[in-house]
């Protein structure tokens, strides 16, 4: 079951989002309603108690701590170029569910990616959409951050692509950003002239790029941006 929970300003510390999404975690498994949707934004609290009236409360607890992460670590924390919504980034071990586990032989536990997105609700960072992914180990990526030259690339800028930067290497005349694009991860090569301190690991950012001619998840910047 995919819940809805939706998550700093830049300079806010990783800690506190973490703390958030521990105490999240706690009060699910004291099974504390209250205390759980009054750690979300408006809208989730608001999604969850029109699916889970009092009636269902023991449907919700049950439901949920199905998905949540037995173990954690935090990958990454950014924070929207406005300042009022952040995503964190996880990798963790979430349980299976039961009937996946004996069709296809699965293990009680998979590592997956998680999503938790913030928003910040009269000064309060509150935890909104949670989503799941896939194993970040099986995910498609680059054969290497050898970007080459502009020639290697399209001579058209020909897409639009976005994601969450996960990580980035200084070369010479540029920075190379590995994003995450759904379930691979591409690199953006971005030319000196266009990259800004703001361009840091957890932010989205959009590109306009040309795609390289041998490797389809290699791109060259033409323009870079941070997601509004």
């Amino acid at each position: 079951m995919a819940v809805m929970f939706a998550a700093p300003a830049f300079g806010q510390s990783n800690d506190s989002f973490r703390k958030t999404f521990d105490a999240c975690i706690a009060a699910l498994k004291a099974k504390h309603f209250e205390e759980v949707t009054g750690l979300m934004t408006a809208e989730a609290r608001k999604a969850i108690n029109e699916q889970f009236p009092p009636s269902k409360h023991t449907e919700f607890f049950a439901n949920v701590l199905e998905t949540m992460p037995t173990s954690y670590e935090v990958e990454s924390v950014g924070v929207s170029k406005d300042g009022k919504t952040a995503l964190m980034l996880l990798v963790g071990m979430v349980p299976v569910p039961r009937e996946e586990r004996q069709s296809q032989k699965l293990p009680a536990v998979q590592k997956q990616e998680i999503s938790v997105e913030f928003a910040k609700e009269d000064g309060v960072w509150k935890i909104g959409p949670i989503q799941f992914g896939s194993d970040p180990d099986q995910r498609p990526r680059p054969k290497d951050l050898k970007m080459g030259v502009r020639g290697d690339y399209s001579e058209q800028v020909n897409t639009q692509i976005g994601g969450v930067i996960l990580r980035m290497e200084k070369q010479e005349v540029g920075t190379v950003y590995v994003i995450r694009v759904v379930d691979e991860e591409d690199a953006v090569f971005v030319p000196a002239a266009l990259v800004t301190s703001d361009f840091v690991t957890g932010v989205v950012i959009c590109f306009s790029a040309a795609k390289s001619e041998t490797d389809p998840l290699k791109y060259w910047a033409k323009s870079a941006q941070l997601e509004k």
